[in-house]
């Protein structure tokens, strides 16, 4: 018998987007986790702007560019 299990794909940049988000959950340990995401995908989405930069890239500078600064992300 043939399995027709639907197959699931995952959006590109998605991976990235949940690695970019737990790792500054897991540096800054916020007592409210719903309103760090928030803000940090608020964040994210100012920072970007109006570029096409590929996902990937984008949040790694993000990253560098948090680390090195004293914000909530």
């Amino acid at each position: 018998m043939i399995s027709s299990k639907p197959r699931l794909v995952v959006p590109y940049g998605l991976k990235t987007l949940l690695e970019g988000i737990s790792r500054a959950v897991l540096k800054t340990n916020p007592s409210n986790i719903n309103q760090f995401a928030a803000a940090y995908f608020q964040e994210l989405t100012m920072y970007r702007g109006n570029t096409t930069m590929d996902i990937k890239d984008l949040v790694k500078q993000f990253h560098q560019i948090k680390d090195g600064a004293t914000n909530v992300c």
